[in-house]
């Protein structure tokens, strides 16, 4: 078995939660968290369970990042640009749901989208091709 150090933030809580718990070390004590004891001999499920932490912790940290940095960079323009192009997305995910998308030469048709949305042209025209790259 190789040992590596590996660092990475964590909230106060789950490091009180860690601490908590019984071991020497930290990593004896984040084991026994896991379900698995200090004399566990299968380490590579247990790598898998820390590489699952550490992904959830990373998109969670990229995710609040993301959000601040929108809140900080956002004119009143871009908040409402933002609220228009999720009310559009709202719509639509609603009628695909129901499978009642407007189609002119097998592309959704934007004058029918207006009609049944109240959402402008342009705005339809403006999100349409990122809404159906999703």
């Amino acid at each position: 078995m190789k040992t590596v150090q590996c660092t990475f933030r964590l909230p106060n809580e789950v490091v009180d939660l860690i601490d908590k718990q019984a071991g020497k070390t930290r990593t004896d004590k984040l084991l026994n968290l896991l379900g698995y004891g200090c004399n566990q001999t299968d380490y590579n499920a247990i790598e898998k369970r820390i590489k699952a932490v550490e992904s959830r912790l990373s998109v969670l940290e990229n995710t609040n990042q993301v959000n601040v940095k929108e809140e900080k960079n956002s004119s009143p323009n871009q908040q409402r640009a933002l609220e228009v192009k999720e009310r559009l997305f709202a719509a639509l995910d609603e009628l695909k749901s129901r499978d009642e998308i407007p189609l002119y030469r097998g592309k959704p048709s934007i004058t029918k989208l207006k009609e049944v949305t109240g959402i402008d042209r342009g705005t339809i025209s403006k999100y349409i091709s990122e809404w159906l790259e999703m």
